[in-house]
């Protein structure tokens, strides 16, 4: 029993003591910046007439041509996305009430163009089609997971800087890192993908000619880390 009521205070006295470890938490920022070498385009297929079954069979009519195009251009079938059709009545205003048009039947396609480069041809074969719209271009790279680890890296060593240049300027050393975290980002660029945001509309009708050139940004992949330090005097 002596033993324990010894033993006690000397336990008691290690836990304050590891308690008081004074610390230091750091930010860093990682960035790398490198052009774009892929395109994700959603291409909208919709079309309005009388009969429901007219509608549904012009859809999937064009929707079959701009596959055949699109399997042009990549030979791997993940690459293509396409949704289910959908029917419903559609609707006018001509100001004062509302006007039964037909029935509405609407696909859209979403594909991951490989090479940027073919962008100008692709979209040029895509306007010879029916389809409605090009509802969306976005810009990505196709190695932005490595990149995005890179980043995470330069993010690192970017705190741990900081953190030894905070110590030395305070004339203390720094010590073992107990703490790491990169933060989540939330918008689209901070996920190596960004849009023009430009809507290319046809409205169901077949141009031909020339495709659509393009001028994309340069993309930034962007990692934020923080890091907690131990302080030795």
């Amino acid at each position: 029993m002596k033993y324990s009521i010894l033993l006690l205070p000397i336990l008691f006295l290690a836990c304050q003591t590891k308690e008081k470890r004074e610390m230091i938490k750091v930010s860093g920022e990682g960035k790398i910046r490198m052009k774009p070498n892929l395109v994700i385009l959603t291409i909208d297929v919709s079309f309005t007439r009388p009969r429901m079954a007219e509608a549904v069979k012009m859809t999937q009519a064009t929707v079959d041509s701009v596959l055949n195009i699109l399997s042009q251009f990549s030979n791997i079938s993940s690459d293509i996305k396409t949704s289910s059709i959908s029917a419903n009545k559609d609707y006018g205003y001509d100001g004062r009430t509302q006007t039964f048009l037909g029935y509405q039947a609407e696909q859209s396609i979403d594909f991951v163009l490989n090479d940027i480069n073919k962008f100008t041809d692709l979209t040029g074969k895509l306007l010879e089609t029916k389809i409605n719209s090009i509802s969306q271009v976005q810009f990505g790279h196709s190695k932005s997971d490595s990149l995005f680890r890179e980043a995470d890296l330069l993010a690192y060593d970017d705190a741990q800087q900081s953190a030894l240049k905070l110590c030395k300027r305070a004339n203390i050393k720094l010590g073992k890192l107990v703490f790491l975290s990169n933060t989540e980002e939330t918008d689209n660029n901070d996920q190596g993908i960004y849009s023009s945001g430009e809507r290319i509309n046809t409205y169901s009708k077949a141009y031909g000619g020339r495709g659509f050139k393009i001028a994309p940004e340069v993309i930034e992949f962007r990692r934020n880390i923080i890091s907690e330090y131990e302080i030795n005097y």
